[in-house]
Protein backbone atom coordinates (compact mmCIF):
# COMPACT_ATOMS: atom_id res chain seq x y z
CA UNK A 1 0.00 0.00 0.00
CA UNK A 2 1.35 3.43 -0.96
CA UNK A 3 2.21 5.66 1.96
CA UNK A 4 0.04 8.81 1.91
CA UNK A 5 1.82 11.96 0.78
CA UNK A 6 2.48 14.35 3.66
CA UNK A 7 1.47 17.99 3.47
CA UNK A 8 2.24 20.94 5.76
CA UNK A 9 -0.04 23.96 5.44
CA UNK A 10 1.06 27.55 6.00
CA UNK A 11 -1.69 29.15 8.06
CA UNK A 12 -4.36 27.76 10.38
CA UNK A 13 -7.38 30.02 9.84
CA UNK A 14 -10.71 29.31 8.20
CA UNK A 15 -9.25 29.01 4.72
CA UNK A 16 -6.61 26.59 6.00
CA UNK A 17 -9.33 24.42 7.52
CA UNK A 18 -11.05 24.13 4.16
CA UNK A 19 -7.72 23.36 2.46
CA UNK A 20 -6.93 20.68 5.06
CA UNK A 21 -10.22 18.88 4.56
CA UNK A 22 -9.91 19.19 0.77
CA UNK A 23 -6.38 17.78 0.87
CA UNK A 24 -7.45 14.85 3.04
CA UNK A 25 -10.30 14.09 0.66
CA UNK A 26 -7.72 14.06 -2.15
CA UNK A 27 -5.54 11.54 -0.30
CA UNK A 28 -3.02 13.76 1.49
CA UNK A 29 -1.90 13.28 5.08
CA UNK A 30 -1.85 16.62 6.93
CA UNK A 31 1.42 16.64 8.86
CA UNK A 32 0.70 19.97 10.52
CA UNK A 33 0.08 23.68 10.22
CA UNK A 34 2.84 26.28 10.23
CA UNK A 35 1.12 28.62 12.67
CA UNK A 36 1.84 29.68 16.26
CA UNK A 37 0.37 27.71 19.13
CA UNK A 38 -2.26 29.77 20.90
CA UNK A 39 -5.12 29.73 23.37
CA UNK A 40 -6.86 27.37 20.95
CA UNK A 41 -4.34 24.70 21.89
CA UNK A 42 -1.64 22.89 19.97
CA UNK A 43 -3.78 21.27 17.25
CA UNK A 44 -6.08 22.25 14.40
CA UNK A 45 -8.45 19.65 12.94
CA UNK A 46 -6.37 16.92 14.57
CA UNK A 47 -3.01 18.05 13.17
CA UNK A 48 -0.32 19.85 15.18
CA UNK A 49 0.46 23.56 15.08
CA UNK A 50 4.18 23.67 14.28
CA UNK A 51 5.04 27.30 15.06
CA UNK A 52 5.28 30.20 12.67
CA UNK A 53 7.91 28.62 10.40
CA UNK A 54 9.79 31.90 10.05
CA UNK A 55 12.90 30.01 8.95
CA UNK A 56 11.88 27.12 6.72
CA UNK A 57 15.45 25.87 6.57
CA UNK A 58 15.75 25.57 10.38
CA UNK A 59 14.26 22.07 10.21
CA UNK A 60 15.37 20.44 6.92
CA UNK A 61 12.94 17.57 7.47
CA UNK A 62 10.02 19.89 6.68
CA UNK A 63 11.24 20.26 3.11
CA UNK A 64 12.61 16.74 2.73
CA UNK A 65 9.65 14.78 4.06
CA UNK A 66 6.68 16.99 3.19
CA UNK A 67 5.10 19.04 0.49
CA UNK A 68 4.08 22.54 1.65
CA UNK A 69 1.12 24.68 0.65
CA UNK A 70 0.18 28.36 1.29
CA UNK A 71 -3.27 27.92 2.90
CA UNK A 72 -3.98 31.62 3.41
CA UNK A 73 -7.07 33.39 2.15
CA UNK A 74 -5.69 36.95 1.99
CA UNK A 75 -4.17 37.32 -1.45
CA UNK A 76 -1.11 39.46 -0.75
CA UNK A 77 0.02 37.26 2.15
CA UNK A 78 -0.72 34.05 0.25
CA UNK A 79 1.43 35.18 -2.67
CA UNK A 80 4.27 36.29 -0.40
CA UNK A 81 4.29 32.89 1.33
CA UNK A 82 4.14 31.04 -1.99
CA UNK A 83 7.20 32.96 -3.19
CA UNK A 84 8.97 32.19 0.09
CA UNK A 85 8.25 28.47 -0.29
CA UNK A 86 9.53 28.44 -3.85
CA UNK A 87 12.71 30.29 -2.81
CA UNK A 88 13.33 27.72 -0.07
CA UNK A 89 13.09 24.87 -2.59
CA UNK A 90 9.86 23.45 -1.17
CA UNK A 91 7.65 21.13 -3.18
CA UNK A 92 4.37 23.03 -3.62
CA UNK A 93 1.55 21.02 -5.21
CA UNK A 94 -1.72 22.12 -6.72
CA UNK A 95 -4.80 20.85 -4.86
CA UNK A 96 -8.05 19.78 -6.50
CA UNK A 97 -11.10 18.57 -4.59
CA UNK A 98 -12.36 15.17 -5.75
CA UNK A 99 -15.81 16.72 -6.34
CA UNK A 100 -14.46 19.43 -8.65
CA UNK A 101 -14.67 18.93 -12.42
CA UNK A 102 -11.43 19.80 -14.18
CA UNK A 103 -10.94 19.28 -17.92
CA UNK A 104 -7.95 17.10 -18.80
CA UNK A 105 -6.77 19.91 -21.10
CA UNK A 106 -6.85 22.51 -18.30
CA UNK A 107 -3.66 23.41 -16.43
CA UNK A 108 -3.56 24.03 -12.69
CA UNK A 109 -0.28 25.60 -11.55
CA UNK A 110 1.65 25.02 -8.31
CA UNK A 111 0.06 26.45 -5.18
CA UNK A 112 -3.37 26.80 -6.81
CA UNK A 113 -6.49 25.21 -5.33
CA UNK A 114 -9.77 24.16 -6.95
CA UNK A 115 -12.52 23.77 -4.34
CA UNK A 116 -15.47 21.40 -4.13
CA UNK A 117 -18.07 21.81 -6.86
CA UNK A 118 -15.91 24.08 -9.02
CA UNK A 119 -15.74 23.50 -12.78
CA UNK A 120 -12.72 24.24 -14.97
CA UNK A 121 -13.37 23.72 -18.67
CA UNK A 122 -11.17 22.96 -21.70
CA UNK A 123 -7.82 24.73 -22.21
CA UNK A 124 -8.23 27.00 -19.19
CA UNK A 125 -5.20 27.90 -17.07
CA UNK A 126 -5.23 28.55 -13.32
CA UNK A 127 -2.07 30.37 -12.29
CA UNK A 128 0.18 29.76 -9.29
CA UNK A 129 -1.32 30.35 -5.83
CA UNK A 130 -4.73 31.19 -7.35
CA UNK A 131 -8.00 30.10 -5.72
CA UNK A 132 -11.02 28.74 -7.57
CA UNK A 133 -13.48 28.69 -4.72
CA UNK A 134 -16.53 26.55 -3.95
CA UNK A 135 -18.87 26.11 -6.90
CA UNK A 136 -17.14 28.64 -9.16
CA UNK A 137 -17.37 28.03 -12.92
CA UNK A 138 -14.49 28.75 -15.29
CA UNK A 139 -15.42 28.05 -18.90
CA UNK A 140 -13.20 27.19 -21.87
CA UNK A 141 -10.00 29.10 -22.70
CA UNK A 142 -9.98 31.24 -19.56
CA UNK A 143 -6.78 32.39 -17.90
CA UNK A 144 -6.64 33.02 -14.16
CA UNK A 145 -3.54 34.94 -13.13
CA UNK A 146 -1.08 34.32 -10.31
CA UNK A 147 -2.53 34.82 -6.84
CA UNK A 148 -6.01 35.65 -8.16
CA UNK A 149 -9.18 34.72 -6.28
CA UNK A 150 -12.40 33.51 -7.92
CA UNK A 151 -14.93 33.52 -5.08
CA UNK A 152 -17.75 30.99 -4.48
CA UNK A 153 -20.36 30.76 -7.19
CA UNK A 154 -18.69 33.17 -9.63
CA UNK A 155 -19.21 32.40 -13.34
CA UNK A 156 -16.53 33.13 -15.94
CA UNK A 157 -17.75 32.60 -19.48
CA UNK A 158 -15.43 31.56 -22.31
CA UNK A 159 -12.03 33.19 -22.95
CA UNK A 160 -12.09 35.47 -19.90
CA UNK A 161 -8.71 36.71 -18.69
CA UNK A 162 -8.33 37.50 -14.98
CA UNK A 163 -5.06 39.29 -14.22
CA UNK A 164 -2.56 38.52 -11.50
CA UNK A 165 -3.83 39.21 -7.96
CA UNK A 166 -7.32 40.21 -9.13
CA UNK A 167 -10.44 39.35 -7.12
CA UNK A 168 -13.78 38.19 -8.55
CA UNK A 169 -16.51 38.24 -5.89
CA UNK A 170 -19.11 35.64 -5.00
CA UNK A 171 -21.82 35.20 -7.62
CA UNK A 172 -20.24 37.61 -10.10
CA UNK A 173 -20.76 36.89 -13.81
CA UNK A 174 -18.16 37.81 -16.43
CA UNK A 175 -19.34 37.62 -20.03
CA UNK A 176 -17.18 36.01 -22.77
CA UNK A 177 -13.86 37.51 -23.78
CA UNK A 178 -13.57 40.07 -20.97
CA UNK A 179 -10.15 41.12 -19.67
CA UNK A 180 -9.89 41.83 -15.92
CA UNK A 181 -6.71 43.77 -15.20
CA UNK A 182 -4.05 43.02 -12.63
CA UNK A 183 -5.22 43.71 -9.08
CA UNK A 184 -8.77 44.62 -10.16
CA UNK A 185 -11.70 44.01 -7.82
CA UNK A 186 -15.08 42.70 -9.01
CA UNK A 187 -17.74 42.91 -6.32
CA UNK A 188 -20.13 40.14 -5.33
CA UNK A 189 -23.13 39.77 -7.62
CA UNK A 190 -21.70 42.04 -10.30
CA UNK A 191 -22.10 41.40 -14.03
CA UNK A 192 -19.03 42.48 -16.00
CA UNK A 193 -19.64 43.39 -19.65
CA UNK A 194 -16.61 45.62 -20.34
CA UNK A 195 -12.89 45.16 -19.75
CA UNK A 196 -11.53 46.42 -16.43
CA UNK A 197 -8.19 48.20 -16.24
CA UNK A 198 -5.49 47.38 -13.73
CA UNK A 199 -6.56 48.18 -10.17
CA UNK A 200 -10.17 49.01 -11.11
CA UNK A 201 -12.95 48.37 -8.58
CA UNK A 202 -16.41 47.45 -9.83
CA UNK A 203 -19.30 46.90 -7.44
CA UNK A 204 -23.01 46.24 -7.86
CA UNK A 205 -25.43 49.05 -7.08
CA UNK A 206 -26.92 48.60 -3.60
CA UNK A 207 -30.25 50.06 -4.67
CA UNK A 208 -30.86 48.13 -7.87
CA UNK A 209 -28.27 45.35 -7.65
CA UNK A 210 -27.62 46.04 -11.34
CA UNK A 211 -23.92 46.19 -12.09
CA UNK A 212 -22.43 49.49 -13.28
CA UNK A 213 -20.70 49.41 -16.62
CA UNK A 214 -17.03 50.36 -16.56
CA UNK A 215 -16.01 53.20 -18.84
Amino acid sequence: MRRPSRLILLGAGGHAKVIAELARAAGWQIAGFLAPRSERGEENLGAPLLGDGADLTADPSWLEQNDLFPAIGEGEIRWREFVRLAAAGARVPSLIHPNAIVSPSARIEAGAVVMAGAIIQADSVVGPAAIINTGAQVDHDCTIGAGAMIAPGAVLCGAVHVGDHAFVGAGAVIVPGIHIGRGAFVGAGTTVVNDLHEGTQLKASRRSQVAPIAE
